[in-house]
């Protein structure tokens, strides 16, 4: 019948006579007895009553009022439990009357008013506006009988003992924002904002008490009236309806969605007022504790939710936020639901592992002009130390890589100093924090090194699950994983430590080449100490013009011998390559003496002084500071070469008193009024050629 009048109210739409069948059926509603739960015995006038009289007199009327209540509860049964036949023809046929009224609001509503498009979502748009005077419809099917299960208690107005409680809700002016997007794809981290945190009134009367209480006994605009009774069978539909009058603002936004809210929003009230502390002595505050704790529980065992928690479909592209993640987590050890051994640590395992990638993700997102210095804290997960803010350095494999102890207290300042982030990470043992960080630390590298745009989280995870063998294994938190190859993935952006007898093999590493002219080291020979490899035959010496040419080749040769790496380098200058992660370095060197020459020529005279007499022993707070410069020329702007090596600094500090004797020298050659090499300028068009350095050194 309903699909007929969904039928017959499109094709009334497509010719514009919606009207027409609204009044159809407007005229074939039938006149019926609805039964609802109202005052037919006085209560309500004694109530009135009751606030102006003390003693013996109050006793009395609250007797009285007791028996009204038990009155107006026995006239509803008998009325409900005995319709006649044609009561209940009826009402079946007003029902589908008021159902095709419904359906022809909705078609009303694709033309979209004004009013419609001021709301918040577009789910909110198509929603459903119900009224108060709606309740009194759903009133009618309210199950109050004795027998119904449901939380009795003592109220404070009648004194009856044995009553069904009840928590009211108050207006809010912010209902409205529970209907956003936000509010309605993740309610239980909704639930959770300060808008929402006054909603329940401290009142706690029995139901029949409040219906008859315009305003609660604290003068609150109450909005919504929820009985304390099992959240079944027809009762869903009352409660149902007032959860959207207070909740939504009156939009029937979903009943799960709305449910959920009103759920995290009881929670966070008992753990947020004083009212209804925990293990109070006073009797009222453990009361209305009793009363919270009760309906939350019910609502939990009851609530039905689609495995997206939204109304249709099956799966979210993305994660519940962590806000909500810790609810339900304190909803599982609330009702001490049985689950598999392990099973909800599994669970926080992999939310941690999506929580890491969301933020690496929203940092691609946000990344502007290629500037990566954003990945720092998550670099520091992986990493113990660094040459420059987003450049690792190489401790020796596995030694430069951040242990389980250390990695936590960084994990938190990556993933930023949120209260719902510290209660997360809180709620991980010694154990599953040893056991998930190499796997943060994986998928950290992944992401960071292999991940070359945004993307969701779902994507990369299944990107990776097609490209990283590992993947399997790391991304399942219930499999066992070995160190070993997690310490071969997370070191591999690093060069491999020399062998003993190769010829990149020195003995000392951080004794370079010195500087012979100002721009470099000899173009002639080999400056490391202990190989003399000549670069030059005499006839190259002895040709017009010297064959630089020639000297070029020999020395790109042989520097590519002695620090190329597995014969991955191949120059034509015998300079490093461009060095990008995840590739490790193709060679042990970098650009040591060019990042020197060039970050001291950007420097004014009075540093240039400073860094003498630093070299001299006597300024070394200056040196410092001109060695991370230069660190930081080498490492993170020119980027060639092996920019992750330990000795970076040692070897800065090695080279530059050979660096101020080249310009020294070079200042007397030319006749500088200042012969220290301070004065010096660098020519670079002209004096960092091969053919000027072979001339600049013959003429030494």
């Amino acid at each position: 019948m309903e699909e007929a009048i969904t039928q017959l109210a499109l094709i009334c739409k497509t010719r514009g006579q919606l009207g027409t069948l609204r009044d159809l059926l407007l005229r074939h509603k039938q006149n019926e007895v609805i039964v609802r739960l109202e005052d037919r015995h006085g209560a309500g006038k004694i109530m009135e009553k009751i606030h102006n009289v003390t003693g013996e007199d109050k006793n009395l009327l609250m007797e009285q009022l007791r028996s009204a209540h038990a009155a107006n509860r026995a006239t509803y049964l008998d009325l409900q439990n005995s319709p006649s036949e044609e009561s209940r023809l009826a009402t079946e046929i007003n029902r589908l009357i008021n159902r095709g009224l419904a359906i022809i609001s909705g078609f009303e509503k694709s033309s979209y008013t004004a009013d419609i498009l001021s709301r918040k979502s577009n789910r909110a748009m198509r929603s459903e506006v119900l009224s108060a005077e709606d309740a009194e419809i759903h009133l009618q099917a309210l199950d109050l009988s004795d027998d119904i299960e449901g939380f009795r208690s003592t109220c404070s107005i009648c004194c009856g003992e044995e009553q069904i409680m009840s928590v009211a809700l108050k207006q809010l002016i912010t209902a409205e924002e529970n209907t956003t997007d936000f509010a309605l794809n993740f309610p239980l981290a909704a639930g959770q904002s300060k808008q929402n945190a006054n909603m329940i009134s401290s009142q706690c009367i029995c139901f029949q008490c409040a219906l008859l209480c315009p305003r609660s006994i604290y003068q609150e605009d109450i909005v919504a009236t929820i009985p304390t009774v099992c959240y079944r069978g027809p009762n869903k539909k009352y409660i149902n309806h007032q959860l959207a009058l207070a909740i939504t603002a009156g939009l029937a936004t979903g009943a799960s969605g709305i449910l959920q809210l009103f759920m995290t929003i009881i929670e966070r009230t008992m753990e947020t007022k004083l009212w209804c502390a925990k293990d109070s002595e006073d009797v009222e505050i453990s009361s209305r504790r009793q009363v919270l704790d009760w309906t939350l529980r019910n609502l939990l065992q009851r609530c039905e939710s689609r495995e997206n928690f939204s109304e249709t479909g099956q799966w979210l592209d993305h994660s519940i936020p962590l806000a909500g993640f810790n609810q339900l987590l304190r909803w599982y050890e609330l009702l001490d639901l049985p689950i598999v051994q392990g099973r909800i640590e599994a669970l926080q395992k992999a939310k941690l592992m999506n929580l890491v990638i969301t933020d690496i993700m929203n940092g691609l997102l946000r990344e502007k002009d290629g500037d990566k210095l954003w990945t720092y804290p998550f670099l520091q997960l992986i990493y113990k130390s660094f040459n420059a803010p987003i450049v690792p350095r190489n401790l020796g494999g596995p030694a430069s890589v951040v242990s389980a102890d250390k990695f936590w207290p960084k994990l938190e300042e990556a993933l930023g100093q949120w209260q719902d982030v510290k209660r997360f990470l809180a709620g991980f043992d010694h154990a599953s924090r040893r056991d998930v960080t190499p796997r943060l630390q994986t998928i950290t590298f992944w992401a960071l090194f292999t991940q070359k745009g945004h993307t969701t989280p779902k994507t990369f995870f299944a990107n990776v699950k097609s490209r990283e063998p590992l993947a399997p294994a790391v991304l399942n938190p219930e499999a066992i994983i070995a160190i070993g190859p997690i310490m071969d993935v997370l070191s591999s952006i690093f060069c491999p430590t020399p062998q003993a007898g190769s010829k990149a093999h020195f003995p000392d590493e951080t004794v370079m080449p010195p500087f012979v002219s100002p721009f470099g080291p000899s173009v002639l020979h080999c400056g490391q100490p202990g190989c003399g490899v000549k670069f030059y035959a005499e006839a190259d010496l002895q040709s017009k013009p010297i064959n630089a040419l020639a000297i070029r080749a020999r020395r790109a040769n042989h520097l590519s011998e002695i620090y190329g790496i597995e014969r991955n380098f191949i120059s034509q200058t015998g300079l490093p390559d461009p060095t990008q992660a995840p590739k490790a370095p193709t060679s042990y060197h970098n650009t040591l003496h060019f990042s020197t020459a060039r970050t001291w020529s950007q420097l004014d005279l009075e540093r240039r002084q400073a860094i003498s007499e630093g070299v001299s022993g006597r300024n070394e707070p200056a040196i410092a500071d001109f060695v991370r410069e230069v660190c930081l020329e080498i490492c993170a702007r020119n980027r060639r070469g092996d920019i992750y090596s330990a000795s970076v600094e040692p070897e800065i500090r090695s080279i530059l008193p050979s660096f101020l004797e080249a310009l020294r020298i070079a200042s007397e050659k030319m006749g500088l009024e200042d012969n220290t090499g301070m004065s010096y300028s660098h020519d670079w068009q002209r004096g960092n050629t091969v053919l000027a350095k072979v001339d600049y050194e013959l003429s030494l």
